[in-house]
């Protein structure tokens, strides 16, 4: 199926501007088409990102590279990635909170687009991002995260139901996400009745979707085919499943 390639400009709540990539499927006559918003990795929208996002548009779905930076903010240098994530990650209800939402926001103005039926994938720091949508009950339909923290949000109860169906891909010997965040996130799973799938792939480091991982020169980070194509698998099952 062929896809258009567009920028859609958007805002957040406090009025910042972002610039995502969105890939629309060509062939959509008048019928209204599910949404998947795509959150980046740490390094912010890539090759790789659009790449996920035009594969799901190849798919049927409308698809919006997120934008977790801003408007003509693009770092190249892995240490200035991670300055600008590592303060949405420490503050998630009060500065990252505002960026995800506003993707979703966003993707919802798009022609064509079912508002009843979005979901959300994301890889790495982006699979945080949609776990923290599915916490925030938002009414998305289904969220899949590639070797995401797990860690809930802080101060927030776990008595609220999760209405959003889960998928989390974790790399069984990553070592940037310890046992203890795997439990954790299995008991807040539990705890708010969430229609979730875990799965841990065997000998996959962090980072295991991302082909050119290897290259990073980050330790524990390691690119898996196997487990990269069995999570890819198993998020258009999901997809077509919640839609």
């Amino acid at each position: 199926m062929s896809v258009s390639h567009s920028l859609l400009q958007y805002q957040d709540s406090n009025g910042k501007v972002y610039e995502g990539d969105l890939y629309v499927p060509r062939t959509t006559g008048m019928r209204k088409l599910p949404g998947v918003v795509v959150y980046s990795a740490f390094r912010g929208i890539t090759e790789f990102e659009k790449g996920k996002a035009k594969a799901l548009a190849q798919e049927g779905y409308i698809a919006l590279a997120a934008d977790p930076f801003g408007k003509g903010i693009r770092p190249t240098d892995k240490m200035e990635c991670f300055g600008i994530v590592k303060p949405l990650v420490s503050e998630r209800i009060e500065k990252l909170k505002p960026v995800i939402l506003a993707a979703v926001d966003a993707i919802k103005t798009v022609q064509c687009i079912d508002i009843q039926k979005i979901g959300a994938i994301g890889f790495c720091f982006g699979g945080l991002c949609v776990l923290d949508l599915a916490r925030y009950n938002i009414g998305l339909k289904a969220v899949v995260s590639f070797h995401g923290t797990l860690k809930p949000l802080p101060g927030v109860p776990l008595d609220p139901i999760i209405g959003t169906a889960i998928q989390a891909h974790h790399g069984d010997a990553d070592s940037h996400i310890p046992k203890e965040q795997v439990d954790e996130f299995h008991e807040e799973m539990r705890a708010r009745k969430a229609d979730f799938v875990f799965s841990s792939h065997a000998f996959a480091e962090h980072g295991f979707t991302e082909p050119e991982a290897d290259s990073f020169g980050l330790p524990g980070v390691k690119y898996n085919e196997k487990a990269a194509k069995r999570s890819w698998s198993a998020t258009l099952s999901l997809l077509k499943e919640a839609f």
